[in-house]
């Protein structure tokens, strides 16, 4: 089945702007979604049984949600320099790079991006990079003071006091893209929506022999529009969707696949996670491949959670993950 999701490509994440409409192929199964979940039924029915979930509004208490705008951006990280990917398509990263610009020059770019968009001057293809994946709290130092109620619970207690420091950091333009793939710690992941909507693709981490992978965790596979003569196995994979909106929070098991398209201007943060166990599996996970320098940060999470010590203390020796670009 077809359906059309109307998206709203805006000058300002706070603006008000006519829609224009754009094509969503709405042709696999939903996930769970639910509206509300205490923290034990997400680790026994969720985390434990490793199915996704979208839980709708976890953020609706926080002033992160009516808060983060882009003038709020350029108020508090305007001429902080930051890195972005250029590069991230359907096909793949083969032709990923990064750039680097101030805050406030990307922030314009985005802008005018979307005003063009609206105006049908623009293609997707013409989109400005993505800044993907930088540390929380280097764009939003005071990030916590603004996610105040957020629920952290959801989060194994090792993680808790100290989460913000764990969160990475996305803001793109409508169209915005990460193609197949899966986190490279074989991490769980809880992604929370503040702006604009994205659209996630899900497979189940038994899925990956039919996603013709490469670079240990990037998929061949275009999963908007999969060519089954190149990639005939995955005509079998066994595929899910959903659409995340502002306030909502999906949780991906460890190791799932997942394609990410931005249906608008949007602005979202995550946190990869482990369980004890799912960081032995990822220490474990060198025999599958994984390269050397990731199961390094897998076993000292494996180390902090086995002994006692406390996150802030393993900290240091993992903060150069959360700038690694893989």
């Amino acid at each position: 089945m077809e359906t059309l999701i109307e998206v709203k490509p805006a000058a300002d994440l706070s603006a008000n702007s006519a829609t224009t409409r754009a094509k969503v192929i709405n042709h696999y199964p939903e996930i769970d979604r639910r509206e509300s979940l205490s923290a034990k039924s997400f680790f026994t029915n969720y985390v434990l049984k490793n199915r996704p979930v979208v839980v709708s509004g976890v953020l609706k208490n926080c002033l992160a949600l009516s808060k983060w705008e882009t003038a709020y951006l350029r108020e508090i990280s305007g001429d902080r320099t930051v890195t972005l990917k250029q590069g991230l398509k359907d096909e793949g990263v083969a032709n990923l790079m990064t750039v680097t610009t101030r805050l406030n020059d990307y922030l314009d770019q985005v802008e005018i991006f979307e005003t063009e968009l609206q105006r049908n001057e623009v293609s997707a293809i013409d989109r400005p990079p993505y800044l993907h994946d930088l540390p929380l709290l280097s764009v939003l130092p005071n990030a916590a003071n603004d996610l105040v109620g957020f629920p952290s619970d959801y989060f194994p207690e090792w993680y808790r006091s100290d989460w913000t420091k764990y969160a990475q950091f996305f803001f793109g333009p409508s169209h915005s893209l990460t193609p197949l793939h899966f986190d490279c710690l074989l991490t769980h992941n809880l992604f929370f929506q503040v702006k604009g909507r994205k659209r996630f693709i899900l497979l189940q981490h038994d899925q990956l022999s039919s996603c013709y992978c490469y670079k240990w965790r990037w998929s061949e596979v275009d999963a908007e529009n999969p060519d089954f003569i190149r990639h005939p196995l995955y005509r079998g994979a066994q595929i899910q969707e959903c659409i995340v909106e502002p306030g909502d929070m999906l949780y991906m098991p460890s190791g799932m696949l997942h394609h990410v398209r931005s249906l608008d201007c949007s602005m979202s943060f995550n946190v990869d996670w482990h369980t004890r166990d799912s960081a032995i599996r990822g220490v474990l996970a060198l025999k599958q491949g994984m390269p050397i320098k990731n199961v390094y940060y897998n076993a000292v999470i494996a180390l902090g959670q086995s002994t006692g010590l406390s996150a802030t203390k393993v900290l240091p020796w993992y903060l150069s993950y959360l700038n690694y670009v893989s």
